[in-house]
């Protein structure tokens, strides 16, 4: 089987130099980050450094078969080239698209469209999910409803991330739907096992090595939340994935100024952002544009918390117990689907003692049922690949 993977790509899209046609040249090494324009200029490659471990996740369940990674954007500029397509055409059997929250209703999936339009080969759409529920069917923009329609008129499967985006597919009519979850889930089933085989321990909500996430820049949930956990003596480890770009977490010094150590994954930058005057705790923030780095790293702390759905999965995949806070509907539906234990952020906002609510929640885990829900995951995901022929 000769794969056409597209879409989310791992963090080894970095090292891509060029495409002609079918053919994608790699260097043998990755772009040099420093300073504060190279490393914006990275986080921008990928807009969010946690869809490495959906793009990662989604090569990694092909590797039995003949898979080249062919950057979307490529595709996307070859749209008027009838060449390029017919080359792609002759040397692929079936196209993967790593996918994510694709359905929303403030993006219009037109280059989708098109793409998929010109593709004579079997998709498989993977890992798509929606960002949020409400008003979703009446907001959707015409590029995505034309994408959807160009799947529906040939031959299509929807790998989605979770039930609600399953049984929204099937009201429009896609023929072969499967809930599967985030293909990043099924990286290393090994480590989630043991994360979730340690996470039933009270002890966890008097850790002091703790994996964080959230949205600096936007509010001070996650400072909030360290302070609720931590001792005032240690320092507080949060992991960057989209503030940069997204959040207004800027660095006030000049572009060419060091901004990040490449071998800690280190902001050694001097940093600005809304609510960071309310830290009181010393605070490290980290970012890595390289999913074995950030795996190597996390493998150090003793749990991982936050409001970041891979954040906290990068920890599962090294086995470190991890614990998320639902904050929106994708999570939700990515959590409820896998049937991983969480907090709603409402809830855990209101707590007065959070570190006390906290070990009380983990005492509760029915550990057995969670790894057996997920084994169940897994081999439905396995199930679904078969189906497709992959």
């Amino acid at each position: 089987m000769r794969i056409l993977l597209t879409g989310i790509p791992s963090y080894l899209q970095r090292t891509v130099a060029s495409v002609s046609g079918a053919e994608v040249r790699h260097r043998p090494y990755f772009d040099e980050i420093r300073t504060k324009s190279e490393l914006i200029e990275q986080v921008r490659k990928i807009a969010n450094t946690g869809n490495y471990l959906i793009g990662e996740g989604a090569a990694y369940c092909l590797k039995a078969h003949d898979v080249t990674y062919v950057p979307f954007w490529h595709l996307a500029r070859s749209c008027k080239s009838e060449d390029v397509y017919e080359r792609l055409n002759q040397e692929f059997d079936i196209c993967v698209f790593a996918s994510a929250n694709l359905l929303r209703p403030g993006y219009s999936a037109d280059l989708e469209a098109e793409v998929f339009g010109k593709l004579k080969m079997p998709v498989v759409v993977m890992g798509i999910g929606i960002q949020r529920k409400e008003g979703l069917k009446e907001k959707l923009p015409s590029g995505t409803l034309k994408f959807l329609d160009v799947l529906k008129h040939k031959e299509s499967f929807f790998l989605t991330r979770g039930y609600f985006t399953a049984e929204f597919l099937r009201e429009q009519g896609m023929k072969f739907v499967r809930p599967t979850g985030c293909p990043s889930l099924y990286f290393s089933p090994a480590g989630m096992e043991r994360s979730l085989a340690a996470l039933a321990n009270p002890e966890l909500a008097h850790a002091q090595k703790i994996a964080f996430g959230g949205y600096l820049g936007s509010v001070a949930d996650t400072i909030v939340d360290a302070h609720a956990l931590l001792k005032p003596t240690s320092v507080a480890s949060y992991v960057v994935q989209d503030e940069l770009v997204a959040y207004n977490l800027s660095l006030p010094v000049d572009d060419d100024a060091p901004a990040y150590d490449k071998a800690s994954g280190r902001i050694t930058g001097a940093t600005s952002y809304k609510h960071s005057e309310k830290w009181q705790r010393d605070h490290e923030l980290m970012v890595f544009f390289d999913t074995n780095q950030w795996r190597n790293w996390i493998a150090a702390r003793e749990f991982c918390f936050g409001r970041r759905f891979h954040g906290c999965i990068i920890g599962m995949q090294a086995g470190v117990p991890a614990l998320m806070i639902a904050v929106d509907d994708r999570m939700r539906e990515m959590l409820e689907f896998v049937g991983f234990p969480y907090i709603e952020a409402a809830t855990w906002n209101r707590e007065v003692d959070k570190k006390a609510y906290l070990a009380n929640f983990l005492s509760k885990i029915d550990t057995q049922a969670v790894i057996d829900r997920y084994s169940a995951c897994e081999t439905n995901f396995r199930s679904a690949l078969s189906h497709v022929g992959l």
